[in-house]
């Protein structure tokens, strides 16, 4: 998979190096000298670039990424504004990095629904989760089990969970679905403003922007989110 990291401070030159190490090929951005000399032989690509250039972003391969992660935190206008230009470009995965609430509020309201923030979630769970299609968080509990939330997949939206049925078709055990509010209510990626169903009917339509709370194997879990 391909990755662009945008701002290679702490936070996301540990991110770009842990996403290499898994196998990935990963474009680190900055506008920092000192920051790409540091990172040259730990990712991919280190591009220098001012990523609150419109003309500068368009010649990233964006469009060829599964997704652009903005990592830059001390300076809090950039990141939104290199956001919001990924947002108008139409990249079609945008993770946020914010340093707290307000800057995470924001980063919503600009339409960026998948937002870290660094305190909640290490450079390492991001990449972990970064592996796994249309997922939102990931706890790995060995080498070969992991917790998963997982965004109803587009094919079952609006299916009920028998007919999908994730425990005989992937091995997986559901251990709740995170109902998603109503339109127009601030998201995030830790869904705090989701419902919590842990007996979801299982005859009852999954909508589309809810999220399905798994436990398996790394290798079910991959396979589930790839069907």
């Amino acid at each position: 998979m391909k990755y662009i990291v945008i701002g290679l401070g702490y936070f996301g030159s540990k991110l770009a190096s842990n996403l290499t190490s898994m196998g990935h090929e990963v474009i680190g951005v900055d506008n920092h000298s000192e920051r790409l000399d540091e990172m040259k032989d730990s990712v991919t690509t280190v591009i220098k670039m001012d990523a609150t250039n419109v003309n500068a972003v368009r010649s990233l391969p964006l469009q060829d990424a599964d997704a652009v992660i903005v990592a830059i935190g001390e300076d809090v206008g950039s990141s939104i504004l290199t956001a919001s230009i990924l947002k108008n470009l139409k990249v079609k995965r945008i993770i946020g990095r914010a340093i707290n609430q307000i800057h995470q509020n924001i980063l919503n309201q600009i339409g960026i629904d998948e937002v870290v923030l660094p305190l909640e979630d290490s450079a390492m769970h991001v990449a972990s989760m970064l592996q796994f299609k249309d997922t939102l968080r990931f706890i790995e509990l060995s080498n070969d089990h992991a917790v998963a939330e997982i965004l109803v997949p587009a094919k079952y939206a609006g299916h009920a969970l028998d007919t999908v049925s994730i425990g005989e078709r992937f091995n997986l055990k559901l251990i709740g679905v995170k109902v998603a509010p109503e339109e127009g209510l601030i998201t995030s990626i830790f869904r705090r403003n989701y419902k919590v169903d842990l007996n979801f009917d299982q005859f009852k339509p999954l909508g589309e922007k809810d999220v399905l709370v798994v436990a398996g194997k790394i290798m079910d879990i991959k396979r589930f989110t790839e069907s």
